[in-house]
């Protein structure tokens, strides 16, 4: 299947590489990275597995999760993962999630990941409405939705099995008109030193 880039001035988000999963398995193994996400790679194989599942995907097919590598632009260093969950149903709402290497945090690359995601969903898929959904406690990942307007719209109390227990779940969206509203300050922050 071709390529699928996205693409900001210091950020590129592209399909996974065979090449890609030491590096994915090595920070998706933190504890400080994995305590968040639902998925863990229980060894190298299973990364290597997951970048030759998603060359198939084809972007927005109904029921797929199309995961890519945050990669910076200057020269190729994987940063960290996004994905969007492309949900069954015709007016069903796309999902989006991420995950970044403890040394990368804090220079804006989950935001303008987060931006490049919502871009493409709403300017090219067009798309009424995005949602995510973090832990409550996940407080960096609630900043980088807030800083980017999405609305909180619910806080779900003990609605999530994660490693053996019952966890809250937030839920935070993002319609079409309020992107359209936000759109060119979001994105030329994405494009900015600052982010």
């Amino acid at each position: 299947m071709a390529g699928f880039n996205l693409t900001a001035r210091r950020i590129v988000l592209r399909r996974m590489q065979a090449a890609d999963a030491p590096v994915l398995y090595a920070y998706r193994s933190l504890p400080e990275v994995a305590r968040y996400q639902d998925w863990l790679p229980h060894d190298l194989d299973a990364v290597q597995g997951l970048a030759r599942d998603q060359a198939d995907v084809e972007p927005g097919a109904p029921g797929t999760w199309l995961q890519l590598v945050i990669a910076r632009r200057d020269d190729g260093e994987v940063v960290g993962d996004c994905g969007i969950l492309f949900p069954e149903g015709a007016h069903a709402s796309p999902e989006l999630g991420i995950a970044l290497r403890p040394d990368h945090r804090s220079r804006g690359y989950a935001t303008c990941a987060t931006r490049l995601m919502l871009a493409h969903l709403f300017d090219e898929r067009k798309v009424h409405r995005v949602v995510a959904r973090t832990d409550p406690r996940n407080l960096p990942s609630i900043a980088v939705l807030q800083r980017l307007g999405l609305r909180q719209e619910g806080h779900l109390r003990r609605s999530h099995w994660h490693r053996g227990q019952w966890v809250d779940d937030v839920i935070f969206a993002m319609l079409d008109e309020e992107w359209e509203r936000e759109r060119k300050r979001l994105l030329a922050h994405c494009e900015g030193e600052g982010d």
